[in-house]
């Protein structure tokens, strides 16, 4: 008899997880449209209780408040789920650090970065917007610049111990380069505004960036002087 009821309880607490887990995916997705359609400030968590179907204190008793609901949609539309796996160690960035020919990891870069705009460009955007008029999303804007660009250290510093960098072209000012370039704003620009199409993009920004940061034989050199 024990037993019987330790594993109906052991069974209860597992759907109640999976409807915790579920509730969560289904708020952060309405949040997600809702924040994307009408912007930060214009959203209210009623509203998006309402879009998700579920009370207003749900939002509350899962997330706190809006800004910590915006902070964890904009990971998930990251990573493109809500996997506890940081970004830099799933599948799709492995060529990215580990592939042996340079070229090949730009382009794997390239593909990386179209997945994560495809998904999260808009919600930077957001971001963005929201920060010109509160104080309190400006740290998380710079937050996601921060992670961005320790991202682009992360896969120029790989490129160098390959030996496949520009000589002429200091690491300080290669981040600058490959930063710009993965930048949300580009992905705007040339997707969203000027209809691209996602190969396209991914195509261009692999060209692009083999072009401006890798050793080219024949290339003239002077040496470019940096900020930093």
């Amino acid at each position: 008899m024990g037993s019987a009821v330790k594993g109906r309880r052991g069974y209860n607490s597992e759907r109640r997880q999976s409807q915790a887990l579920q509730t969560r995916r289904t708020v952060l997705q309405a949040a997600s449209r809702l924040f994307v359609e009408a912007g930060y400030g214009a959203t209210t968590l009623q509203q998006v209780a309402d879009e998700a179907g579920v009370s207003v204190q749900t939002l509350y008793a899962t997330f706190g408040n809006k800004r910590r609901l915006l902070e964890e949609a904009l990971d998930v539309a990251i990573a493109g789920d809500d996997a506890p796996v940081v970004v830099n160690e799933r599948d799709w960035m492995h060529d990215v650090f580990n592939h042996p020919r340079a070229g090949k990891r730009l382009d794997a870069y390239a593909a990386a970065v179209r997945r994560i705009h495809a998904g999260a460009a808009d919600m930077f955007a957001v971001i963005r917007a929201a920060a010109d008029t509160d104080p309190e999303l400006q740290t998380l804007a710079a937050t996601a610049d921060s992670r961005r660009r320790a991202g682009c250290r992360s896969v120029i510093a790989g490129l160098a111990q390959l030996g496949a960098m520009r000589s002429d072209l200091p690491e300080a000012a290669a981040v600058d380069v490959l930063w710009a370039l993965n930048g949300p704003e580009v992905f705007q620009l040339l997707v969203r505004r000027s209809g691209w199409s996602l190969e396209h993009y991914e195509a261009w920004l692999a060209e692009t960036m083999r072009a401006q940061l890798l050793a080219v034989p024949g290339r003239r050199v002077r040496r470019l002087s940096t900020m930093h």
